[in-house]
């Protein structure tokens, strides 16, 4: 078998890079390169393309281990189209399964009393209005129910306080039983 067969050989059936070639076969490197453009300009395209795909895999990937705030897109806090403030979803954090993001406002209410998710039939209530104050202090756990009822109460009526919101809610649950 000649050199040329030998390396026609070797470049159609592994995925050696030429330089290995060359040294496998003892040739110059010219004669791999001639020998790949003797296989057609079409075979040559697709074993760079397949050769190049492999360099970037494993460790040499660039994209390796840059998710979350290390990927260059990372955005951090976004806005939804109603208003609300999004953000990657924290490993502590267990509902929304299948989401990369949560509302902020749950995420700072779970932290803040200690919980991994918003409970089944629970809302969490601005209490200024304000969709993007996500302070504590504006935040209050409620029912879906009590939330309408709070919403349809003060229609009209500008914001009131956490305390007072709290109360609302204790008077609420307290004239229900």
């Amino acid at each position: 078998m000649t050199k040329m067969e030998q390396i026609k050989h070797l470049l159609q059936t592994t995925e050696l890079t030429n330089a290995q070639i060359r040294k496998e076969v003892k040739c110059r490197g010219q004669l791999v390169t001639d020998t790949l453009k003797s296989l057609g300009n079409t075979y040559a395209l697709d074993r760079q393309r397949r050769m190049y795909r492999k360099s970037k895999l494993g460790k040499n990937n660039p994209m390796t281990g840059k998710s979350g705030t290390a990927h260059h897109n990372y955005k951090g806090v976004v806005s939804d189209s109603k208003g609300y403030l999004l953000v990657l979803k924290p490993a502590w954090y267990t509902g929304r399964k299948g989401s990369k993001h949560i509302f902020q406002h749950h995420e700072v209410l779970c932290r803040e009393m200690g919980l991994t998710e918003i409970p089944a039939g629970y809302v969490v209530h601005h209490c200024d209005e304000d969709k993007c104050n996500n302070d504590f202090d504006n935040l209050v756990l409620m029912t879906m129910g009590d939330h309408t009822a709070l919403h349809s109460e003060l229609e009209g009526a500008t914001t009131i306080s956490k305390e007072s919101t709290l109360k609302w809610v204790e008077a609420r649950s307290t004239a229900k039983q």
